[in-house]
């Protein structure tokens, strides 16, 4: 496994993370598969772990803190953790609020058993709450040793560069990282953030990687569903992962993939993985697996790279893809109000 800088910060980090999104979820791993996935993962050198305290509910934590307590293995890992999600009925159990934050990071804790995170972000951004609440909060977090660092993940670029100053002006702990949605044919992040990321050194981190599973190639534009977030969970996300995904434009690339894995004997997982990792100015991609079969087939397919002259077909496919279809910004992007003219 290869290690690599943090964004600006001293911190090293494998060059892929592991994502936990599964574990302790009635969809996913139960907790002695979470186990096992956890310890294969930190057995193949990976040390940073990605979760939050809304996966499974707060049970991915959970498992989680256990695994590390029992294990011995907490020294082992750079810890992320995130807040902003509703976990509650209450009306402060959701946003980024300073109230929220700091309620947040303690239960997260708990749950975690440990007295740190290394990385604690704010899961999406929430217009409710002044930027410049959340960032003070979540200083006051690292301040008082509960984080080593601080990030965001889902926000626009607009949205982290006035972070970045609100934190700069007034001398406050800065968004080391985001983490967002990035792959080749959801390649949106390279058109403004990862650009914006490159200048103020901020740390990457790109979630589904793989298409939650559509670029193994394991989809067909017809037939059966296998049995995966896409197929097997009929419920909004899964929803929102066909609509995003299942389209001519995106199956003809998973084809051209397929077709070139085929002919280079190179798995599909590690053309498209490679291709998010070696994108300038991504830190790391984060995997995920709710089988140990499946960590261990991605664990594989990470140990080698694919030639040089390989990939740049991938790029070339990848280049296409983007300039022949229209880049999706996120909601909130687009909620901007237009300038109004004003007559004098």
């Amino acid at each position: 496994m290869r290690y690599v800088q943090f964004g600006r910060t001293g911190a090293r980090v494998s060059e892929v993370a592991y994502g936990t999104d599964n574990l302790g979820n009635p969809h996913g791993a139960d907790e002695e598969t979470s186990r096992q996935i956890l310890g294969t993962v930190l057995d193949a050198g990976i040390n940073h772990i990605d979760t939050s305290d809304s996966y499974s509910d707060g049970n991915s934590e959970n498992v989680i803190g256990k695994y590390l307590e029992g294990s011995g293995r907490r020294h082992e890992v750079f810890l992320t953790t995130k807040v902003r999600s509703r976990v509650g009925d209450g009306p402060n159990d959701v946003g980024a609020s300073r109230y929220h934050i700091l309620n947040g990071i303690d239960e997260s804790l708990r749950r975690l058993r440990t007295d740190h995170v290394d990385l604690y972000l704010i899961h999406s951004f929430d217009s409710t709450t002044p930027v410049e609440e959340t960032v003070r909060a979540l200083d006051d977090v690292v301040r008082a040793g509960k984080a080593r660092y601080v990030g965001c993940s889902n926000w626009a670029a607009w949205q982290l560069a006035h972070a970045l100053w609100v934190s700069d002006v007034n001398n406050l702990a800065r968004f080391e990282c985001i983490q967002s949605e990035f792959n080749i044919v959801r390649p949106g992040l390279a058109v403004e953030t990862i650009p914006l990321c490159i200048l103020e050194k901020v740390a990457v981190t790109a979630y589904s990687p793989l298409g939650a599973g559509f670029l193994t190639g394991k989809h067909r534009p017809s037939g059966a569903e296998s049995e995966t977030k896409f197929g097997a969970r009929d419920d909004a996300r899964g929803g929102s992962l066909k609509r995003k995904y299942f389209d001519d434009y995106r199956f003809e690339v998973v084809e051209k993939l397929r077709s070139l894995a085929e002919e280079s004997g190179q798995p599909m997982i590690r053309l498209a993985l490679q291709w998010v990792r070696e994108t300038p100015g991504v830190t790391s991609p984060i995997i995920g697996a709710r089988r140990l079969d499946q960590i261990e087939s991605t664990l594989e397919a990470l140990s080698e790279d694919a030639p040089d002259d390989v990939m740049s077909r991938v790029r070339e496919i990848a280049e296409e893809f983007a300039r022949n279809t229209p880049v999706t910004y996120p909601p909130q992007v687009q909620a901007i109000p237009a300038v109004q003219a004003v007559s004098t």
